[in-house]
């Protein structure tokens, strides 16, 4: 069944609640999909949507089991496949068509013995399905470990090119982290044996690295044990407990900076970055990276105390898990989620890594890819 109405016309999908959907005519003729609108061979859109008449409407329109065709006052014809239409259906709930879309599972300490493990051989040998499950659970968990790397200069980066493409930054493409005993050679806390606090990377930037991977080529000193927080889960809890810090935090911005030979990255975000629905969308953190803050007097002992409300939960030993990497291991985060650290450790011995970095979109994208490569099969 088609009605037509001033703006919008209504059509029955089958609902179980038997409503009918309702579909603006702007919104379908936007969305046309024939070959006048839509390139062929690119599949980009050709049709223009500030050039859609104010007053657009059907002159026509005609309804079957697997079509709607329409006939609009400019001129043009569109058709309209029934299943499209069950799929991009927004007049009840948002519709949801993204092949890389999957639910974030938020943790605590609890996950300290389940930590999301793969073997480096297995991602690459396997089936597709090993690495479509291990970007799964990178995506939902922000946190995973890959055991059994080779023990080679630079695999972290054919890694990243496996998996996706390499993330450039500021440093090297492949950056070295080490403290080298008797001498102090260390241009940030990383390359110390002091303590490293949970933090993410490049919080200096307006658009940090999605994915954060380092690769051990030798871990033989005593402690220095890796340690993760979901900042996610830390953001929930504080958005709990005070909901007028996590507030504040969602609209102060902290400034962050950091420089090497290729450049100056300088920038100020809130801590808390949330997307057009309100959900958490980016959570930065690095107390060793914070610059001075020059925002309004009047805010200043609200935003400190929120600060440190939020500090204090990344330090609670129920929200940290901890855990040794060994020679050949490879942890993986999601840098926009998840904060990484270690313990001290001592001098003696070798303690070298290898340190990369992808974009979180691009490990989306090997979602979809995959995914659409087994429904074709």
């Amino acid at each position: 069944m088609l009605t037509l109405n001033q703006t919008s016309l209504n059509i029955e999908l089958d609902h179980p609640s038997q409503r009918s959907s309702e579909f603006h005519y702007v919104w379908l003729r936007d969305n046309c999909g024939c070959t006048e609108c839509v390139h062929p061979d690119t599949l980009e859109r050709t049709l223009v949507t500030a050039e859609i008449a104010d007053d657009i409407a059907p002159q026509s329109a005609d309804i079957s089991d697997t079509e709607l065709v329409v006939a609009w006052n400019d001129g043009h014809h569109s058709r309209y496949a029934m299943d499209w239409l069950k799929r991009h259906d927004y007049s009840h709930s948002r519709f949801q068509t993204d092949l890389a879309a999957g639910e974030i599972k938020l943790w605590g300490s609890e996950i300290q013995n389940q930590i999301p493990e793969y073997d480096y051989r297995a991602l690459h040998d396997d089936d597709q399905q090993t690495l479509l499950n291990w970007c799964c659970d990178l995506r939902d968990y922000g946190l995973t470990i890959v055991r059994n790397a080779p023990l080679k200069e630079a695999e972290i980066e054919r890694f990243a090119e496996f998996v996706a493409v390499v993330r450039e930054v500021i440093y090297d493409r492949l950056h070295n982290v080490r403290a080298t005993p008797g001498e102090y050679n260390a241009y940030n806390v990383a390359s110390t044996t002091l303590e490293l606090k949970p933090h993410t990377d490049m919080p200096c930037y307006n658009n940090p690295p999605g994915v954060q991977m380092f690769h051990f080529l030798a871990n033989e000193t005593e402690g220095g044990e890796s340690t993760a927080v979901d900042g996610f889960k830390v953001a929930e809890q504080l958005k709990q407990q005070a909901p007028e810090a996590y507030e504040i935090l969602t609209k102060t911005p902290v400034f962050f900076q950091m420089d090497s030979a290729r450049g100056d990255i300088a920038s100020g975000n809130p801590l808390l970055t949330l997307d057009t629905d309100g959900k958490l969308k980016v959570f930065r953190f690095s107390n060793q990276l914070a610059r001075p803050s020059n925002i309004p007097a009047e805010q200043m002992e609200a935003f400190y105390a929120a600060y440190k409300k939020i500090g204090r939960l990344i330090e609670a030993p129920e929200n940290k898990v901890q855990f040794r990497l060994e020679t050949g291991d490879i942890m993986v985060t999601n840098n926009l989620r998840v904060m990484h650290g270690r313990n001290a450790y001592s001098g003696a011995g070798q303690r070298h890594l290898q340190l990369s970095y992808m974009d979180m979109d691009d490990v989306l994208s090997r979602i979809r890819m995959i995914k659409k490569t087994q429904v074709a099969a």
